[in-house]
């Protein structure tokens, strides 16, 4: 009886209800009310014969069941050295030895008497399926050995416990204790400090330091000084683990240090790794370091086998001007023109004005040189017609489609990539993997997939654009190439491109880069032309914005129509929309066949980047994109939607 009450207090619970709300209903309907006392009446008869039935029948199976094991069997299996237990192919228990009663069951008293409890939220067909399982029973851990039996026309199973707590605690420590190694930087020391009088510096310096050293203390980490605002860490697997549970909240503690009542503006990049052994650990952590740096600083950047996890990288990379590394990286790829057969320049798919106007410039640079110098690009997938059709008529044959320079490709031939740095977005992959002698430039913000054979990899994510970067080089260059009013144009349009007309992501750099160009006959005037639009693609990218909505601090739009300028029209109908108030992003998707492309915006108060990368794209802290395959619009706004709200948990 207390079996039954337990097993079914819910059912119990429902007579109850119903039995009081028969009662009332005769106070006022007699009627009704006695129609309902019999329903309730055989409802109770119904469910007390349906229970004794089904018990009665599990008591046969039991019954039949144990007729078949005799008293040698029993009397092997109680003399067995192991807890044993023996059920049906039901999971109803029909026995265990002594060594189960004792060991396993102990003081744990299960709801009913079938197998269920001590399988962990395993099932039969789990049982059925598999020849050991894993579970756990009061705490401690067991491997499940199953051996299906069939007696008498009986079926059942023998199940084996063998006791691995210790074992299982020993791997858990073990796993728990691996070596981590995690290397600091304080991203900006020197340029913040060099704007603060000795004594102010060496205090800054001091409680950064401090605060670091404080929230190691919560762990169980070795720390070590290697020189100014650089620490080698060397923690357990367990002490990283709860790191990552915070989220590093010391990126957050850094970013927010004041001195004089004032954010000073430090922020750190941390890259941790493990290994099979401490050397390789460290190497890994460099490489993490590395990347983190490289997508911009203020984040940790954890190496994981073969992809990374990142956290923080909230805020805006801070502009490093270094003109000896400049000019030493300049050298080096005029030192490699110098000894190339070809030099062939690409940027990436559905190139725009940044990718032609830095890949003119580097052209500039290798025609100088006397060599044999083509842009590799598409020009019916391009967005930048007009800067294609304006060099071209001012500076000649320029521009190759991809299959004619793949044959020209040889040992001695140098590839430059511009604007990008991943591998499944340049205009020819194939280019890509015939050359031997690569160079990358670009501004965008590292990402994981990164091309890692480059003989120089000259990335800075704070710089504007490309364009920006190209035109320090050109300033550097041995040879001194001439530059043309139509090349100074073509960089120029590139930076006007990135930086929305000098609105967004400018720095010294970028305004020396322009006033650079502008010396050699740059003319704003006549790279405004090249943003014109047609009445028709303008008239759209308002219908876009006018039907956009917003989610959070988001604005986000679709365009339901087709164009042979759709991804133009899209990239200006973000950019219009950071116009609105109250908007900090903007997203708007177009689709091309069955992909659905996203491009994404912001003033740099959210960072698309890590949006982007949570849809498998990626790109700049305020401009980014990413293609969901295989998909409508409706399932890519769901997807955009959890993009966005895990951001904001996780920068909140």
């Amino acid at each position: 009886m207390k079996r039954f009450i337990r097993n079914n207090a819910a059912l119990l619970g429902i007579f109850a209800v119903t039995l009081l709300t028969t009662a009332v209903t005769l106070l006022y309907n007699r009627p009704v009310g006695v129609i309902g006392l019999v329903l309730w009446a055989a409802l109770v008869l119904f469910s007390i014969v349906s229970n004794v039935w089904s018990t009665n029948k599990t008591k046969n199976t039991l019954a039949d069941l144990d007729r078949q094991l005799d008293v040698d069997n029993l009397q092997n299996l109680s003399n067995f050295p192991m807890p044993l237990i023996v059920c049906t192919e039901t999971g109803a228990i029909c026995w265990y030895n002594s060594l189960f009663k004792n060991g396993v069951l102990g003081d744990f008293r299960p709801n009913s008497d079938e197998i269920f409890p001590f399988l962990d939220g395993q099932t039969m067909d789990d049982l059925a399926a598999h020849s050991q399982l894993f579970t756990c029973v009061s705490g401690r851990y067991y491997s499940v050995y199953s051996f299906p039996f069939e007696t008498g026309g009986k079926a059942g199973y023998a199940l084996l416990f063998s006791d691995e707590t210790d074992l299982q605690r020993t791997a858990y420590e073990y796993k728990a204790s691996r070596p981590r190694v995690m290397l600091i930087s304080i991203d900006n020391l020197d340029d913040i400090l060099s704007a603060f009088t000795d004594s102010d510096s060496d205090s800054m310096r001091s409680q950064v330091e401090r605060l670091i050293d404080k929230w190691l203390s919560d762990y169980g980490c070795l720390v070590r000084r290697l020189g100014d605002g650089r620490f080698v860490v060397v923690c357990e697997e367990r002490d990283l683990a709860l790191m990552i549970e915070r989220r590093f909240d010391i990126l957050d503690t850094v970013r927010a240090y004041q001195y004089d009542g004032k954010v000073v503006g430090f922020t750190l990049s941390i890259g941790v790794s493990g290994g099979e052994t401490l050397r390789k650990c460290e190497t890994n952590a460099r490489q993490a370091l590395d990347m983190a740096i490289g997508r911009g600083g203020d984040q940790a950047a954890i190496f994981k086998t073969d992809t990374y996890q990142f956290f923080g990288g909230v805020s805006k990379g801070v502009e490093k001007r270094s003109k000896a590394r400049t000019r030493i990286i300049s050298s080096s790829i005029a030192k490699l023109m110098e000894n190339s057969s070809h030099v062939f320049i690409m940027g990436h798919r559905f190139s725009d004005l940044d990718s032609i106007g830095s890949g003119v410039g580097m052209y500039c640079a290798a025609a100088a040189l006397g060599k044999e110098t083509k842009i590799v690009v598409r020009r019916r997938q391009t967005l930048a017609k007009g800067l294609v059709d304006m060099i071209e008529e001012r500076l000649g044959d320029v521009f190759c489609e991809p299959e004619e320079a793949l044959p020209l490709i040889d040992r001695n031939t140098l590839l430059i990539i511009s604007d990008t740095h991943r591998e499944d977005v340049l205009e020819s992959a194939e280019i890509y993997r015939a050359a031997q002698t690569i160079v990358i430039i670009d501004h965008h913000r590292k990402n994981v997939d990164f091309i890692n054979n480059a003989i120089v990899f000259q990335h800075d994510p704070t710089a504007s654009s490309a364009c920006e970067m190209v035109s320090e080089l050109l300033q550097y260059m041995p040879s001194k190439p001439p530059i043309s009013e139509c090349v100074a144009d073509a960089l120029l349009a590139g930076i006007m491109l990135d930086t929305k007309n000098f609105a967004l992501k400018t720095g010294v750099r970028t305004f020396e880069a322009a006033a650079f160009l502008k010396s050699k006959g740059a003319d704003t005037v006549r790279v405004r032309r090249l943003f014109m639009n047609k009445l028709e693609d303008l008239k759209k990218r308002n219908d876009m914005i006018g039907s956009c909505e917003k989610y959070r601090d988001c604005a986000i739009a679709f365009a339901d129509f087709e164009s042979p300028n759709i991804r133009t029209i899209t990239s200006q109908a973000a950019d219009e929309m950071l116009n609105i108030d109250g908007v900090k992003a903007s997203f708007t998707l177009f689709r091309v066949g069955d992909t659905v492309n996203v491009s994404a915006r912001s003033l740099g108060d959210i960072n698309v980047q890590i949006i982007m990368e949570a849809l498998g794209g990626g790109g700049h802290l305020t401009m980014a994109a990413a293609q969901l395959n295989g998909c409508d619009f409706d399932s890519a706004k769901t997807q955009l939607f959890a993009a966005i709200d895990q951001y904001y948990a996780q920068t909140k």
